[in-house]
């Protein structure tokens, strides 16, 4: 083969991988939206004295996995959620399942149903799928909603690629994935665990809808990012584009605690041999990060969740040790994210796992909690402010 023809061949790759990606940025771009919509705040929950509740979302069986869980809430205060299982993690049996929980909080959840399995991915997505994994889901208005999820064709994580679904009916029914093209060179090494952060709508993209969902890149460096995605309301068509937090080889799993319109703190997973949270901080809605600084709280190389509260609250969920995944703890800090109380141990048994922890919360202001258990079950907690505050006066009282 001729070198010319060589070098011919080159640029049309690149010009048929980097195609998608110049198109985007060429329309409307949702990184524009640069205000966070506006925490909801509630001046009571449903619930004003202190209170608390588990169950699990899954029933479990003996020799399945599950990982992974996210959970959101739809208008009409109906809860939803997903997760992975299989026989284990990275497994060609690993499929994403769906889940619901009618309003009220001694209802149950329904029956776990597979949404996405390797199969279902390699027909919609018209190429090879060698297995699914990280699943996150969030909602808009009525009965919307979307799935983001990884999927993989060829090697372990760092080979992924991110995909979206959607429903309009509560989950009943999906449309095809669709692959989202981050990436000019290979689009590989793409995944997502964040809750994603509802963006405002302006004036002349009122049929749009935008979003800042939290991604991570872990491919030849680890580094985490921002997937800015609008879905139009009238065409279903989704614009998107990525941006990169910060660089090199320490942080993942980003977790963003948006505090007002503009100003955000996100925490990071670390991969470093410094094992503790780190975090850094916005006052452009996500446009620009500080460089990423440690907290004296540790982080075993696990994911960690961020939840705001009203008054510069910030509710943490994360494994309190450097190197296990044995303890789930909540933490709180009254001041952005500065000073941190332990105020609950929520699991603690040796060498088990709980893991992945991730909290939303609800119109009514109730909190809930999603993690792995144990590797067999996704555990859900609902709670309220009361609570939290009723366990931050019994550290402080002793």
């Amino acid at each position: 083969m001729g070198k010319r023809l060589i070098i011919l061949l080159g640029i049309l790759t690149l010009l048929a991988y980097g195609w998608p990606a110049w198109t985007r940025l060429n329309s409307i771009s949702p990184k524009k939206e640069t205000s966070f919509s506006s925490p909801p705040y509630f001046d009571q929950s449903v619930n004003p004295g202190p209170f608390i509740k588990h169950d699990f979302i899954n029933p479990g069986a003996v020799g399945a996995m599950v990982h992974v869980g996210s959970i959101c809430e739809m208008t009409d205060e109906q809860l939803a959620a997903v997760w992975y299982g299989g026989t284990r993690e990275g497994a060609k049996d690993v499929a994403i399942f769906f889940s619901t929980k009618p309003p009220g909080i001694n209802n149950s959840w329904s029956s776990p149903r597979v949404i996405v399995d390797r199969d279902l991915a390699t027909r919609e997505l018209k190429r090879y799928i060698r297995k699914v994994g990280n699943p996150v889901l969030f909602s808009g208005p009525g009965k919307r909603l979307w799935l983001i999820y990884v999927s993989i064709t060829v090697g372990g994580w760092s080979g992924s690629s991110l995909n979206v679904k959607a429903s309009q009916d509560g989950g009943d029914t999906w449309t095809e994935s669709q692959r989202l093209t981050l990436s000019p060179f290979f689009n590989i090494s793409e995944l997502v665990k964040g809750r994603p952060l509802p963006l405002k709508t302006m004036g002349e993209h009122m049929n749009q809808e935008h979003f800042a969902v939290p991604i991570y890149h872990e491919f030849l460096g680890n580094f985490p990012e921002i997937l800015w995605i609008s879905f139009f309301k009238d065409s279903g068509r989704i614009v998107y584009e990525k941006s990169r937090m910060a660089g090199g080889k320490s942080f993942i799993q980003p977790s963003i605690a948006v505090l007002n319109t503009h100003s955000a703190t996100a925490f990071y997973r670390s991969v470093s041999t410094d094992r503790r949270i780190a975090v850094a901080t916005t006052e452009d809605c996500g446009q620009n990060w500080t460089v990423p600084d440690y907290l004296d709280l540790p982080n075993p190389d696990s994911a960690v969740d961020a939840l705001p509260l009203p008054e510069d609250c910030i509710l943490l969920a994360f494994n309190d040790s450097r190197n296990s995944r044995e303890i789930m703890q909540l933490a709180l800090s009254k001041d952005g994210g500065q000073n941190w109380t332990r105020i609950r141990t929520l699991e603690n048994s040796p060498n088990e796992e709980f893991s992945y922890p991730y909290m939303i919360r609800g119109r009514n202001g109730l909190i809930h909690l999603v993690y792995t258990w144990k590797r067999k079950r996704i555990k859900h907690l609902v709670f309220n402010e009361a609570w939290v505050e009723q366990q931050v006066a019994g550290k402080l009282d002793k």
